[in-house]
């Protein structure tokens, strides 16, 4: 098996870089979120809440008609998903042809590459 230098580091062809992709500061939100962890759980308390309550409430109201709005919130989510998907394959390939599986899954690139930075703080749960 090759041993990998990790500090070597190849960087995909990007077509187009987003303004906000290139100046987003990955350390700052890290910091944030390592300081702010806590507020996970108060979020799901109000979610907690606003489910169950909003459950309560409704039980012995007539329904409302919301195909129209849920059909455009699903579109938004699968348009956020697609561009998330469009702007990370690229890297994701790229690692997985140079690097393989392993680096792909535990080397952490957005300490390396600014780029997709914002996208993996979206989507990932690891710090």
């Amino acid at each position: 098996m090759n041993k990998v230098d990790y500090m070597e580091v190849t960087v995909p062809n990007y077509s187009f870089i987003f303004n906000f992709e290139e100046t987003f500061h990955h350390l700052d939100t890290k910091i944030w979120m390592t300081k702010h962890w806590t507020n996970c759980f108060y979020y799901c308390g109000i979610y907690m809440i606003l489910i169950f309550g909003g459950q309560a409430y409704m039980s012995n109201r007539p329904k409302f008609e919301l195909r129209g709005i849920l059909a455009l919130w699903n579109t938004v989510l699968a348009t956020f998903s697609i561009i998330g998907f469009t702007r990370t394959a690229p890297e994701l390939i790229h690692v997985l042809r140079h690097y393989g599986f392993h680096h792909s899954v535990c080397i952490p690139r957005y300490d390396l590459l600014y780029l997709n930075s914002f996208y993996y703080l979206t989507f990932n749960t690891r710090l």
